[in-house]
């Protein structure tokens, strides 16, 4: 238990200000100012420690300028950058900080070489002027000690006024010295040292330690500058053994894929080692470089010749293999230079940098070597961002100068959680995150050994808990996390992994496997939701200003009937099993819908026309995920099966605000009032229709979400496997009569904000936050949702 001190009686305001003053009147030096103000505040509020930490002119880093009680030698040689520990956290938020067990907050960082880890409060008060922060006053005491409001508006009076002496000073001295010392030069990411802190979006939780790999983009051959060898034989004899290096590694990226995300993703490397293994393919290479002289030239020929085969080929699947020719031709010619489509061999545990997490970055990646994904642009809900949640890749988006600092190579923390990256950091650094990703480890085994409680709030409120899924892969995690099915299956990632639209039997041994694997648990399958920013060659994208609003999803299949009745018989002939919903995304009206229903129907006289079996029953939902949906959800409930709102995109249309777009993210917040209603007034459709509904967006997983869709009446959440345990011990902590009344009273407030409060109380008021595993995160959730 805390010791708390008592403290003499302090002087009042009037009479601190005027010994400061007195100070600064007879005193033209910095230094001197600075020793006799820390002297005389140390002295007033009892401390054992007064410092005052100056910012230096990148004003994002902190150096202890003066002090009494730590070590002296350590003046000038002490920094740390803002938001670094305590002191920066009140240099960042320009927030006075006060913390009666300094020694115990996660934030805290210490100097052993000031000895200040004897210390057991703090407390911090900028120095601000014209709404920047140029400096931090800071008191320790030995003893711990709650800082009254006296204690803590004595601070920030000397801070205030110690602000423009310093700030004057610093202007004179600048005046003063030599025009080329008058600034500092940007920091060289080649020349760095120490510890650079970088920030971003949250994205996906966990923390990871590895070395920084750069994703490069491929090589163009149309633009590739080549010199050929000036003997021919040995230009040929070159290229033939490039042939074989990218026969090779095509054979052992199949093999990889293949276990990783099952057989059907690694379909497409067999097309590309029919390819490299075909004997005309082989012959039209050796004949061009005899011809040429020149590797490249060779290489181009045979592939224009190819790709314009391919292009008069009237079957879009057949057509669209085109893109293998072009990968084949690209991975000769890296075999050529000596190089890869990946730089350098990606290392065990790496921290991958990456101007976006897009979709199509996962079937570049070799995903089991990944520890992390960092990404300069997009936000936490875009598409790729998703798949890294799907795959519990920790991940963090809009981290600006990345790419400009990150070093392949060199070691870097991430902290997912915090949206924080340090390049290069010490080896305090790295042992505290050590211990903190032991500690995360622990928690989640804590978690998923309670896996099969079932979700249920005090008062016995019951609601299913699903998965959102996309690969063969990831019904391992549904197990080991205990989801209970899965609530969205995303057939999206074969077509990515495919480049086009698959085949329908590639498409139905991969939903038979997962329906089969799953039996008798419910499994939804999502048709295909292309488009935006998960557009793949060769299926005839339109070129729009505003995809995102353009021929997407729904639409899009639609426009390519063939391929989604495709589609629609290789999900009918694995709906066998007997647990498969059908899910359509993005359905703006009844028109929609309806166009649809008939399609489906077709499909399924076709089948029963030539005796495939399949599920007589098969409950067909549609997705709520448009605004004009959620408006006429009474009349969608009446000519479907169940609705699953998609809360990323509602949220994105509803606010008008791109989810990918980093410099608006701070705009898209799906507990805005006006989402809330919209999702409110889908709950009450589908009640009066008897239909089940559930909610599959990642609103599902966010703990200040959970308690308001738990009252709304939504009776399932589907989200990140690893969520799943999570979402499960807040239910189990709540009373839904409390969450009900929650939820209406969201309802009728005007701001996010206010939303947010409300279902931070009731969080707090049921306990969790003292929750063993998972109470630290939930208290900085909150946290984060504040601010």
């Amino acid at each position: 238990m805390a010791l708390h001190v008592e403290v003499p009686p302090i002087p009042d305001r009037v009479s601190l200000l005027a010994d400061v003053a007195e100070i600064v009147s007879r005193s033209h030096d910095l230094q001197e100012t600075l020793a006799n103000v820390i002297d005389l505040v140390g002295k007033r509020l009892d401390a054992d420690v007064c410092s005052i930490y100056l910012t230096e002119p990148d004003l994002r880093t902190l150096t202890l300028s003066a002090t009494i009680g730590l070590d002296p030698e350590c003046v000038g040689q002490v920094q740390l950058a803002f938001g670094e520990g305590l002191v920066g956290a009140a240099a960042e938020r320009r927030e006075t900080v006060a913390i009666e067990t300094a020694l115990d907050d996660p934030r805290s960082r210490y100097f052993p070489e000031t000895g200040e880890e004897r210390y057991a409060s703090l407390l911090a008060a900028p120095l601000i002027v014209q709404g920047v922060t140029i400096g931090v006053l800071v008191i320790q005491t030995l003893e711990s000690r709650r800082f009254d409001p006296q204690d803590i508006g004595l601070l920030q009076t000397c801070a205030q006024l110690l602000a423009p002496v310093v700030i004057n000073a610093r202007l004179i001295a600048l005046a003063a010295s030599p025009a080329g010392e008058r600034t500092r030069p940007e920091a060289d990411s080649g020349g760095r040292s120490g510890t650079l802190e970088l920030r971003g979006i949250p994205t996906m939780r966990g923390v990871a330690i590895g070395p920084v790999y750069r994703l490069e983009d491929p090589i163009d051959l149309a633009r590739l500058d080549y010199e050929p060898s000036s003997d021919p034989a040995r230009e040929k004899e070159d290229l033939i053994s490039a042939l074989a290096d990218a026969r090779r590694e095509i054979d052992e990226l199949r093999e990889q894929v293949g276990e990783r995300f099952g057989p059907e993703f690694a379909a497409v490397f067999y097309t590309q080692m029919q390819i490299v293994e075909d004997h005309g393919f082989v012959t039209k290479l050796e004949q061009q470089v005899e011809e040429s002289g020149d590797a490249l030239a060779a290489v181009r020929a045979v592939v224009d010749h190819y790709r314009k085969t391919f292009e008069r080929i009237q079957d879009p699947y057949f057509r669209e293999r085109g893109a293998d020719i072009e990968d084949v031709g690209r991975r000769v010619m890296e075999k050529l230079l000596g190089v890869r489509h990946q730089s350098d061999p990606m290392q065990p545990g790496s921290v991958v940098v990456a101007d976006q997490i897009l979709p199509t970055l996962f079937a570049r990646l070799e995903v089991e070597r990944v520890a992390a994904i960092v990404a300069e642009h997009g936000g936490p809900t875009s598409h790729g961002a998703i798949f890294a949640r799907t795959l519990e890749i920790p991940a963090i988006t809009g981290v600006s100068a990345l790419l400009t600092h990150a070093q392949p190579g060199e070691l870097a923390v991430v902290d997912g959680g915090e949206g924080r990256v340090y390049l290069d950091p010490d080896a305090g650094l790295v042992a505290e995150y050590e211990r903190a990703q032991a500690q995360y480890h622990v928690a989640i085994e804590h978690l998923d050994a309670l896996r099969e409680r079932p979700a249920e709030s005090r008062d016995g409120r019951r609601i299913r808990l699903t998965a959102n899924v996309g690969l063969l892969a990831d019904l391992r995690l549904v197990e080991q996390h205990g989801a209970e099915g899965v609530g969205l299956f995303r057939t999206e990632l074969l077509a990515l992994a495919h480049r086009g639209f698959p085949s329908e039997e590639e498409q139905q041994q991969l939903y038979t496997k997962v329906c089969t694997d799953m039996a008798p648990r419910t499994v939804t399958i999502r048709t295909l939701d292309l488009g935006g920013d998960k557009g793949i060659p060769n299926v005839g994208f339109p070129d729009e200003d505003n995809p995102q609003l353009g021929l997407r999803s729904i639409r899009l299949t639609l426009e390519n009937q063939r391929a989604f009745r495709t589609q629609l018989r290789a999900i009918l002939r694995a709906s066998q099993s007997g647990n498969v919903r059908l899910l359509l995304p993005m359905i703006s009206g009844i028109g929609e819908l309806r166009d649809t229903r008939v399609l489906i129907d077709r499909v399924r006289n076709e089948l029963v026309r030539d005796g495939v079996p399949f599920q007589a029953d098969l409950p067909v939902g549609l997705m709520i995920e448009v605004p004009s949906a959620a408006l006429v959800a009474e009349a969608l409930a009446a000519e479907c099966d169940f609705f699953s709102i998609g809360t990323n995109d509602l949220t994105q249309y509803t606010l008008a605000v791109d989810r990918g777009n980093e410099r608006v993210a701070h705009l898209y917040n799906p507990l805005h009032p006006a989402v809330l209603t919209l999702i409110d007034h889908s709950a009450r459709a589908a009640q009066r229709a008897g239909i089940p509904i559930s909610l599959c967006g990642e609103m599902a997983t966010n703990p200040l979400a959970v308690p308001i869709l738990l009252g709304l009446g939504i009776e399932e959440l589907s989200g990140a496997p690893a969520a799943v345990p999570v979402v499960r011990e807040i239910v189990r902590a709540l009373d839904f009569g409390k969450a009900e009344k929650a939820a209406r009273q969201a309802l009728t407030v005007a701001t996010a904000d206010e939303v947010h409060a409300i279902s931070a109380e009731l969080l707090r008021a049921s306990g969790l936050l003292d929750h063993p595993d998972i109470g630290d995160w939930l208290r900085s959730s909150l946290d984060a949702g504040k601010r």
